[in-house]
């Protein structure tokens, strides 16, 4: 009984990462044209975005280059990509809109970061949401282009279709298997494991 005990106890331990996934990364490319309406400089960017493992916080890295000047701010708005939202979450200094910011743009920000928005998110977790579901894009606003001057909506870092390899590549008759995502794997392992120690436990049983 002891051994089944234990086992049993083994498997709810690997049953775990399928709830605690890996933090969650986002990703954007921040150009003048994304820009609504659009900007016309030579300014272009990147940024990451990785929400913490409990959700208490984000870090970020945004680099830029070719800008009209130094960056006076920079923010994770909300708002879909044909639409100029309200600030969401500050990424430089809370309520500062005259700094001057060299490329990259990085830390980490909490729910002391956060700016409830009429008819959007009005917590830290709902903006997390928000980013999850691609209604948000980070924007670096400038002296020249207040309004902002590059800007890049956020998506999950990997969520592009894999590029598919031309059947002419394939072995006759064969066919590509589809790559499993880090959270698809993470599963994959995990129902693996938890099927090896289900059967450890069977066999105990049987022995008992």
């Amino acid at each position: 009984m002891r051994r089944a005990a234990a086992l049993l106890a083994t498997l709810a331990l690997l049953a775990l990462p399928a709830t605690a996934l890996a933090q969650e990364e986002f990703s954007a490319d921040m150009t003048g044209a994304a820009e609504v309406p659009p900007v016309t400089t030579d300014g272009t960017g990147s940024a990451m975005v990785t929400i913490s493992d409990d959700e208490s916080s984000v870090s970020f890295d945004v680099t830029f280059q070719d800008l009209t000047g130094p960056a006076l701010m920079a923010h994770i708005h909300y708002g879909a990509a044909d639409a100029a939202g309200p600030v969401m979450i500050w990424l430089t200094e809370v309520g500062v809109t005259d700094g001057s910011y060299d490329s990259p743009i990085s830390g980490t920000a909490d729910e002391t970061a956060f700016t409830p928005v009429d008819g959007g998110p009005q917590t830290f977790a709902e903006a997390l949401q928000a980013i999850r579901d691609g209604n948000s894009y980070v924007n670096v606003h400038t002296e020249t282009n207040m309004g902002g001057e590059i800007r890049g909506q956020l998506a999950a870092s990997g969520e592009e279709d894999p590029e598919l390899p031309d059947s002419s590549t394939l072995p006759a008759g064969g066919t590509q298997p589809l790559p499993l995502s880090p959270v698809g794997l993470l599963l994959a392992l995990t129902g693996a494991a938890a099927a090896f120690v289900f059967g450890l436990y069977r066999f105990s049983v049987r022995r008992v």
